[in-house]
């Protein structure tokens, strides 16, 4: 019961998000293919099991992407995902929704910081740092 009920929750919050965002336009700072091109911490012997220069984000100004992205369960595999995203601002911080699938599964990311040529995600406490092009 409770699990449902979290997962209630979840739901609610990204449609209340997903409502106040989808009138707006896409943020154009996002608006360029995104490639993965380090991780903080890890050097080149690690750069083919992290994903560098394979992991990518298209994001799109009319709020469509593809992406390649990690497969669910594995850091090794990779799927690619077609769908439309979103970006909410809060302090120093964006979160940037994927929508994919048939089924809408979603991914949320955290950007710490975006420029015109860089993005740094923070995902389980590590600096991805990707560049737009």
């Amino acid at each position: 019961m409770k699990k449902y009920l979290f997962n209630i929750l979840i739901l609610s919050v990204l449609v209340t998000v997903f409502s106040a965002c989808s009138s707006s336009n896409a943020d154009e700072r996002f608006v360029k293919r995104w490639t993965l091109t380090k991780v903080v911490g890890f050097g080149p012997e690690k750069d083919k099991i992290l994903g560098v220069n394979n992991i990518f984000f298209d994001l799109k100004d009319d709020e469509t992407f593809t992406a390649r992205w990690y497969k669910e369960g594995s850091m090794t595999d990779f799927e690619d995902l077609k769908g439309t995203w979103i970006t909410t601002k809060y302090g120093e911080q964006t979160d940037l929704f994927l929508f994919y699938g048939p089924k809408k599964k979603s991914k949320i990311f955290t950007v710490t910081k975006v420029t015109d040529g860089m993005m740094i995600m923070k995902l389980s406490n590590i600096d991805h740092i990707f560049e737009g092009k």
